[in-house]
C-alpha cells in the first residue's frame, strides 16, 4: 500500500483542485502482515502506524463505484480494502490521528467536521455522480448524518460491523442484515488484544524486579545475587500472577467470569490466583506478611490491568468507564499504599532489621 504524503490543500482561487487519489490494492503484503501483528505487540509502534488522509482509489473506481469513509489508523485501512477482493471503490481516509474508527468515534476525532472537511480537500463531488458516502456502523456515535448532508449535499449510510461483509452489503443494495449489524467479540478476537496490556505491564514489572533485586541484595559487603534472588523470587510469582490474572484470563474468560464490571471481574480472578499461589507454594505463604501482600497486591493491580481492557472491548461505554473508575480508583490507591508498606515491612524482615 502506497503511504503517500502528498496534502490536499485547496488553492489560493474559489475553485477546488482536482486532487489524484492515492491508488490502492486490496493484495495484502507481507509489510501488512508484519503491520498487524507489530501494531498488537508494541505501543510506540502502533501509535505510529497510520497513513495520509486524503482520498484513495481502490482497484479502477468511476463516478458509479462506491465511496466509504475510514480512519487513518493503517490497521482499519488495510482491513477494509483487503475485504474488498476485485472490487472498485473510493476511499476517503479522514485524520483520526491514527486511531481506529470505534477508539476515535468515542474520542471526536471521526467526526462530521472532520469528514466535510476531507470532501472538499480531495473534491469528491468531481469523482463520483451519486452522493452516497458508506460510514462504519462503528464510527456512528461521532458523526451527525444529517448535519453531514445539510453541510455536504453527502447522504450517509451506516455499513455492517465488519469489513468481512461489506460485498455482501454492497451487493444487497448497501442493505444490512441483522447479522451484519450484530457486534461479536469472539474468543479469537479478544486474544488478539491480550498482548496489548500484556506486554505493557511485563515492562513495568521487569522494572520494578530490577529495583527489587538491588533492595534486597543488599549487604555491608554490597550487593550479594544469591541473596538477592531468594527475596525476589516470591515478588516474581506474585507479578506474574497479577499480569495472567488481569491481563491474559479476563479478555479471555469474558463471559464467563462473574461481574459485569471489568475491574471486578480482574478482581475475582486475581484473588483466585493468590489464593491458589499461597496454598500450592509454601515460600509465599512463609510470612503473615508475604501472605498479606500476596492477598492484596495481587488481585488489586490484576483488578486495575482488567480495567484496562475496557479500551479495548465493545461492551462498554465511555459513561460506564468513568463510572467504574470513579469507584475503583480509591480502592486501587488505598491497595497500593497498603502494599507499599507491607512490600517495605517485608524487605526489612528480609534485611534481619525485623
Amino acid at each position: 500500500m502506497t503511504n503517500d504524503n502528498s496534502s490536499c490543500d485547496e488553492g489560493s482561487d474559489t475553485r477546488i483542485p482536482d486532487v489524484l487519489p492515492v491508488r490502492l490494492s486490496a493484495a495484502l503484503t507481507l509489510a501488512d502482515r508484519y503491520g498487524a501483528v507489530m501494531c498488537r505487540l508494541s505501543d510506540t509502534f502502533r501509535m505510529k502506524y497510520n497513513v495520509a488522509p486524503g482520498l484513495y482509489a481502490l482497484g479502477n473506481p468511476d463516478q458509479a463505484s462506491p465511496a466509504l469513509v475510514t480512519g487513518n489508523y493503517r490497521l482499519s485501512l488495510t482491513i477494509l480494502r483487503t475485504s474488498l477482493t476485485d472490487r472498485n471503490a473510493w476511499i476517503l481516509v479522514i485524520d483520526t490521528k491514527g486511531i481506529n474508527v470505534w477508539c476515535a468515534a468515542g474520542k471526536g476525532t471521526f467526526c462530521t467536521k472532520e469528514i466535510i472537511k476531507q470532501l472538499s480537500a480531495c473534491n469528491l463531488k468531481s469523482k463520483i455522480a451519486h452522493r452516497t458516502l458508506i460510514l462504519p456502523q462503528l464510527g456512528a456515535s461521532g458523526v451527525s448524518a444529517s448535519k453531514l448532508q445539510k453541510e455536504s449535499g453527502f447522504a450517509v449510510k451506516f455499513g455492517p460491523v465488519r469489513a468481512s461483509h461489506i460485498p455482501a452489503y454492497l451487493d444487497n443494495n448497501c442493505t444490512a442484515s441483522p447479522v451484519m449489524r450484530r457486534i461479536r467479540f469472539s474468543f479469537v478476537d479478544r486474544a488478539k488484544l491480550v498482548p496489548m496490556e500484556m506486554i505493557p505491564a511485563l515492562k513495568k514489572l521487569g522494572l520494578f524486579l530490577l529495583i527489587a533485586v538491588v533492595l534486597f541484595g543488599i549487604t555491608r559487603s554490597g550487593i550479594i545475587y544469591k541473596q538477592a534472588l531468594a527475596g525476589v523470587l516470591p515478588l516474581v510469582i506474585a507479578g506474574l500472577t497479577a499480569i495472567l490474572t488481569g491481563s491474559v484470563l479476563p479478555p479471555l474468560l469474558l463471559p464467563f467470569i462473574p461481574g459485569r464490571a471489568f475491574s471486578l471481574k480482574g478482581l475475582v480472578t486475581g484473588l483466585t490466583g493468590a489464593i491458589a499461589i499461597i496454598s500450592f507454594s509454601p515460600m509465599c505463604r512463609s510470612t503473615p506478611l508475604l501472605t498479606s501482600f500476596f492477598l492484596i497486591s495481587v488481585p488489586a493491580f490484576s483488578s486495575y490491568q482488567a480495567f484496562l481492557f475496557t479500551g479495548s472491548t465493545t461492551y462498554t461505554s465511555p459513561s460506564g468507564v468513568k463510572t467504574e473508575l470513579k469507584i475503583a480508583w480509591p480502592l486501587y490507591l488505598a491497595s497500593t499504599a497498603i502494599s507499599g508498606v507491607l512490600l517495605v515491612c517485608v524487605l526489612i524482615r528480609f534485611w534481619g532489621i525485623l
